[in-house]
């Protein structure tokens, strides 16, 4: 009997399933995936190379080691734990950034984003509790 299988009498009698199985997993995927089209479809040329530029960013695995590592206090992260806090990481960037460019349109702005964009768009994350509380308060400003 092969591994994965539900485990029966008649070894043809599993296949049914795992096939069905793998024709949901192709639904849902080709339903995502037309989702993903009309999305990207609709966007401005600015827009697609922003999204262009995003997916092909990343945060270095050493760097996010070392930095999790200072703020924690405690051991070597795992390589999983990283691959999800490098993602988190790169949601949070994306939100502010797009919240940047929200701040720019509204004060009929153009060109790169500026410190103070960040600012107001940390501020607006902020308010809205997209942005972490401290655990611990400050000793010294």
């Amino acid at each position: 009997v092969l591994s994965g299988m539900k485990h029966s009498k008649d070894p043809f009698e599993a296949a049914p399933v795992e096939e069905d199985e793998r024709a949901v997993k192709r639904c849902k995927t080709s339903v995502m995936a037309n989702k993903m089209q009309t999305i990207l479809s609709q966007f401005t040329e600015d827009q697609m190379s922003r999204y262009e530029s995003f997916r092909r960013s990343a945060f270095k695995k050493s760097d996010m080691e070392k930095l999790v590592q200072r703020i924690t206090g405690g051991p070597k992260i795992d390589d999983t734990m990283n691959i999800v806090v490098r993602g988190i990481t790169k949601m949070f960037v994306g939100d502010l950034v797009e919240t940047a460019r929200v701040v720019m349109r509204e004060r009929k702005e153009s060109g790169p984003i500026r410190p103070c964009h960040i600012r107001e768009s940390y501020r607006r994350l902020k308010l809205q509790g997209k942005v972490p509380q401290r655990s611990v308060q400050r000793l010294f400003r």
